[in-house]
């Protein structure tokens, strides 16, 4: 690890003595937690696997979670082992390793010398992933060194898909699984992060994509000010929740391709894994509707997807009616939409992008909607070409999906007069921070831009061996010192719920008449700038046409669906040299 990567380890930790006698063992009301240090020379230590409910399985699939207050066996639990992710319900965005439906767990990254009485801030982590697929275990987000900066990293495992999403009432099923993990997690956070060395009065919660709309949910509801201290929604909070009707719907198909036409709830528990996972991906209906799962899906309110709703009790009220609950930032990337790109190219190739698929994309994802889109995302102005074509729909992509979100986001909260901030990351990465992305020549790889999950190295301190684990590709020293610049204020969000410190002072969001506010670039460096979000009033008005038409437009089933809305990653593919290209033309619309 590079030297400039000690984050301000000094001012941090004033007091704390990272003496080598200091045990990797950590004791809690279960028993003693057995972790070990960090290998890549950090002075930091991880505590994997950590139980925080009982398994979600036989009788407990599709209920809440319930916690885990057991004794370990003999007192103790070997914490050195990677978690199983949940099980995943599309092939992108999925992580290495074991898959389980036993799989709520979480883990805990600390300083070495970290103890009882440092009080350290918390910075607790939701994965990305469409609510389908991720999981903690992704050496993408390894915390070896955001804890070696002086605080403490919590990543949390939830039910993904229809095991974390389902809801279909009549059957007993009612939803919001997923939420309700991590809202336990948070709770096993507050009631036992102490022992680690944390403060439970300085939690951060932050997220990326699907995570973030997550962490957004969490952070409105009435007990988020007693379980979290700020927010961080990384290109995703603020998206409006699902229809609770089209839900009902997509449980009540899910619940027939798997022939479970009575005594429902039953004959689903009894399913096995992979027959669940076969009727989602068989499942036709999931395949239609606006926002239909396909590589550039966007998950509208009437997206037939397993998503967060609004049932009245987990989630009370939609999370925009009044915003977060804590001090929040709301940030975006500023070519989002270009990894959407880089999925359907590589499953069309090159007919991937013609006015006819223009079209039809915007119909599929905006219904009612999609002549208005299409008024103000002319392929007049981005040309009737292949990559003007391309370059539309990653704009579309990127204001709907993410940038407006995080406006509507950052304007309700500062409604509700709690304090907001933005960002606009911008920076063009040196190395493929995924294993998806390895297979473009690395001089490909700064062509993508800002595009969606760029971010995540940098406010993980992730840049050697990229991609992780065991990459050849290192960040640049540019780039080691924006990613410093980036743990920091993400740190000084958990301590001080600002994230401003002595090097940059952080400007509140301000809605202006013109759409534009005050805030921070982050390119080569972290710089005090203006986030622009102009785009974002014609969104308000895409939205609210969509909310008052309350359709769902349906279309001819198409191939199997892979994933949805949220995140989606470039697979593996041939034909590397004409992406380059494509890349190339992009950069000019960028």
């Amino acid at each position: 690890m590079k030297p400039s990567m000690k984050l301000f380890l000094s001012a941090v930790l004033p007091a704390l003595s990272l003496a080598a006698s200091n045990s990797t063992s950590v004791t809690v009301d279960a028993g003693t937690i057995q972790g070990a240090y960090c290998e890549g020379g950090q002075n930091a230590a991880y505590y994997k696997s950590i139980p925080y409910a009982e398994p979600p399985i036989g009788d407990l699939r599709f209920e809440p979670p319930k916690p885990y207050k057991k004794q370990f066996p003999n007192g103790k639990l070997d914490a050195t082992t990677p978690a199983p992710s949940c099980i995943q319900f599309g092939n992108q965005l999925v992580p290495p390793g074991a898959k389980s439906e036993d799989c709520l767990f979480l883990d805990v990254w600390t300083p070495s010398g970290a103890s009882k009485d440092s009080k350290l801030p918390v910075k607790v982590w939701i994965y990305g992933g469409s609510n389908t697929n991720g999981g903690i275990s992704d050496g993408l987000f390894d915390g070896c060194n955001t804890a070696d900066d002086g605080s403490i990293l919590v990543s949390i495992n939830y039910r993904l898909g229809p095991l974390g999403f389902m809801a279909l009432s009549g059957a007993g099923i009612n939803g919001n699984q997923g939420i309700q993990d991590l809202l336990l997690g948070l709770e096993w956070v507050h009631s036992n992060i102490a022992a680690f060395g944390g403060d439970p009065d300085k939690v951060l919660l932050f997220g990326q994509s699907a995570g973030a709309e997550d962490a957004f949910i969490l952070a409105s509801l009435p007990q988020a000010p007693s379980l979290i201290h700020g927010l961080i929604s990384e290109s995703g909070g603020g998206k409006r929740l699902a229809f609770n009707s089209t839900l009902q719907s997509v449980g009540a198909s899910y619940s027939q391709a798997l022939h479970c036409d009575s005594d429902i709830k039953s004959c689903l528990q009894s399913k096995t894994v992979a027959e669940l996972q076969r009727a989602y991906a068989t499942d036709a209906f999931l395949a239609q509707g606006i926002g239909a799962d396909g590589p550039i899906s966007i998950g509208t309110p009437g997206a037939h997807v397993f998503y967060p709703y609004v049932d009245g009790s987990v989630i009370p009220e939609e999370p925009l009616r009044h915003g977060s609950k804590v001090p929040a930032v709301f940030g975006f990337n500023k070519n989002e939409g270009v990894i959407y790109d880089l999925a359907q190219w590589s499953t069309y190739n090159t007919t991937a992008f013609t006015p006819s698929v223009y079209k039809t994309f915007l119909r599929k994802n905006f219904g009612p909607a999609a002549s208005t889109v299409e008024k103000h995302y002319n392929l007049s102005s981005f040309g009737q070409t292949r990559d003007g074509i391309a370059a539309a729909i990653s704009a579309v992509i990127t204001d709907s999906n993410y940038k407006c979100p995080a406006y509507e986001g950052a304007v309700q909260t500062a409604r509700s007069n709690i304090p907001v901030w933005s960002y606009e990351f911008t920076h063009n990465n040196t190395c493929a921070w995924m294993s998806s992305l390895s297979v473009l020549p690395k001089t490909a790889i700064p062509l993508i831009g800002a595009t969606h999950t760029a971010e995540i190295p940098f406010v993980f301190g992730n840049l050697d061996r990229q991609p992780l684990p065991g990459g050849k590709c290192n960040g640049t020293e540019e780039e080691y010192a924006l990613s410093v610049q980036m743990m920091g204020l993400w740190t000084a969000m958990a301590e001080n719920a600002d994230p401003s410190t002595e090097a940059i002072q952080w400007p509140r969001f301000v809605a202006g008449e013109d759409y534009t506010t005050p805030g921070v670039v982050f390119e080569d460096e972290a710089t005090v700038g203006e986030v622009d979000f102009s785009a974002c009033e014609l969104w308000s008005q895409v939205l609210a046409e969509l909310g008052a038409n309350g359709t769902v437009v349906t279309a001819e089933p198409t191939s199997s669906p892979s994933s949805s809305g949220g995140a989606t990653v470039l697979p593996t593919f041939g034909g590397v040299l004409a992406l380059v290209v494509l890349l190339m033309e992009l950069a000019v619309f960028a």
